[in-house]
């Protein structure tokens, strides 16, 4: 179902940022950024689907440099989107604008990265975040089981999402992110 209202998110549009100077204004885990972002590939499903949407379409794309889900989405996102013919993508700052993610909150918290897909009528088509459907299942599930990590074993409890990561290698994400551009249009 699609909402015809002007979302807050969208109204900080001219705030945020094109993809390159997003990257180029990542200060934390800079080399990690850089690698995801060389490695991020759009497959031939994906460029197909992107090239024949119902419409133009914009994405807002709410995200920071410190966030491990960001890192490994936001790369991915940025190749698949930046490769779109009718989508403009942009990129803002949580920490500078953390207004733009209310009414898209995870669980009450401000979790992100959150992808905000608008149709050319900048009606909202959805909200895709803060990482992918199995991913969170299996987030929810590590702390239904072992609770919250400490300190002393955030690594151990991260590696098993780290490893599904980098199997993945950002399909998933393109793929429900996909979902949403292809709401609401006719077909070409």
């Amino acid at each position: 179902m699609t909402t015809s209202l002007k979302q807050p998110a969208l109204a900080h549009w001219e705030d945020a940022l094109a993809w390159g100077p997003y990257l180029e204004s990542v200060a934390q885990k800079r080399d990690l950024w850089l690698a995801n972002s060389r490695r991020a590939e759009v497959g031939e499903a994906e460029a197909a689907r992107l090239a024949a949407l119902p419409g133009p379409r914009r994405v807002l794309v709410i995200t920071e440099d410190w966030c491990g889900d960001a890192i490994r989405s936001v790369p991915s996102l940025a190749a698949a989107l930046g490769s779109a013919p009718d989508v403009e993508v942009r990129f803002l700052p949580l920490d500078s604008h953390p207004e733009a993610v209310e009414g898209f909150r995870t669980h009450g918290g401000r979790a992100i990265p959150i992808a905000l897909v608008f149709d050319e009528h900048d009606a909202l088509l959805g909200a895709w975040g803060p990482r992918p459907a199995p991913l969170q299942a299996m987030l929810r599930e590590r702390l239904a089981t072992e609770g919250r990590p400490t300190a002393e074993t955030m690594g151990e409890f991260y590696a098993p999402i780290m490893a599904w990561y980098a199997r993945d290698r950002g399909v998933t994400v393109i793929q429900e992110v996909l979902m949403l551009l292809e709401r609401g249009g006719a077909p070409r």
